[in-house]
């Protein structure tokens, strides 16, 4: 076996049999809406497209001239700005065949994978994974990565979502410019269980300044599509950000929307603030005419779950973050 870069123009027919055997849970979630091969069909032209990008770099594993194994990183200038020092992100690590041969390819795959990395300045690795992918899991393991979030994974179908309205008196809005500096307030100290303060690479005030301008971010409009806030009288009490994959719809015919962020202060929390925001992000999903939300919250929030649960979202799928400081 022999690992080298990829050319996307030699190995085209390659790879697309090496990333049918990528792991994707969302698909049993989904059969009954989407058909399946509808659904494999986009995730690989996206897979593609992230190939084909030029941002990151790819790499294979050979056996003689078959293709035998995919590994791709890219870099995050985000994250690269927040920690103060080079970050990237593993995107795809796949290899056909049982768990035994599935996980020596894959180490391979990452030691040269790691190289490359080292070779671009890249001194933080992250990786998000599939919970039943046991070779990726191992591999990674094995190659010195470490575990330090898993998220869990709930989607609600608007047509199947009831009346779940708070009975509580809040004001549920659209954010206002002039609740930026209370939204930041509860940024700064709502996000405990997110994997940037589970990293103990990043000291707890990069985490908390990483939250900070990612919320902000989302309220100007340029990392999410919409803030929706809970409010008694003039207090933001709780936020909800939500962004459209405005692919979805002319692709499958099934537009989804996903609740990136939510936070509450901490004097609401228990009071049904959040979840008076999360309804009325809904409310804006079905009016922009999404018609599956998810949202994915850390596997230790129990808080959270529970909210979502009570909203009517279920659970789908289960992920693991694992990062490797070079």
């Amino acid at each position: 076996m022999k690992v080298s870069s990829l050319d996307l123009a030699r190995d085209r027919e390659g790879l697309v049999q090496v990333l049918a055997h990528r792991p994707r849970w969302s698909y049993d979630a989904y059969a009954d809406l989407v058909a399946p091969q509808a659904l494999r069909e986009f995730s690989l032209r996206r897979d593609l497209q992230l190939l084909g990008n030029g941002a990151g770099c790819a790499i294979a594993a050979r056996n003689g001239d078959t293709l035998c194994g995919l590994a791709s990183w890219c870099p995050l200038p985000w994250d690269s700005a927040q920690f103060g020092f080079p970050a990237g992100r593993l995107d795809l690590l796949v290899a056909p065949g049982g768990y035994t041969r599935a996980r020596e390819v894959k180490r391979a795959l990452l030691e040269s994978l790691f190289s490359s990395c080292r070779e671009r300045g890249i001194s933080h690795l992250t990786a998000r994974v599939d919970a039943g992918d046991l070779s990726s899991i191992h591999a990674l393991e094995s190659a010195g990565c470490e575990l330090i979030d898993g998220i869990q994974t709930f989607s609600l179908r608007l047509q199947n979502a009831g009346d779940r309205t708070t009975t509580d008196r809040l004001e549920v809005r659209m954010f206002r410019e002039d609740d930026l500096p209370q939204v930041l307030a509860i940024a700064r100290t709502s996000y405990v269980y997110d994997r940037f303060h589970a990293d103990s690479a990043l000291s707890p005030e990069v985490a908390d300044a990483a939250n900070e301008d990612w919320v902000r971010n989302s309220c100007a409009g340029t990392a999410a599509d919409s803030v929706i806030v809970a409010c008694r009288e003039a207090q933001v009490l709780s936020y909800v950000i939500c962004k459209i994959d405005r692919e979805t719809g002319p692709a499958l015919g099934v537009s989804f929307g996903t609740i990136v962020l939510v936070a509450t202060a901490r004097e609401a929390r228990g009071r049904g603030a959040a979840r008076a925001a999360t309804q009325g992000a809904l409310g804006w999903f079905r009016a922009e005419g999404v018609d599956v939300v998810e949202v994915g919250t850390q596997i230790r929030n129990i808080s959270a779950g529970r909210l979502y649960e009570t909203c009517g979202f279920r659970l789908v799928g289960v992920s693991l973050t694992f990062r490797r400081l070079l």
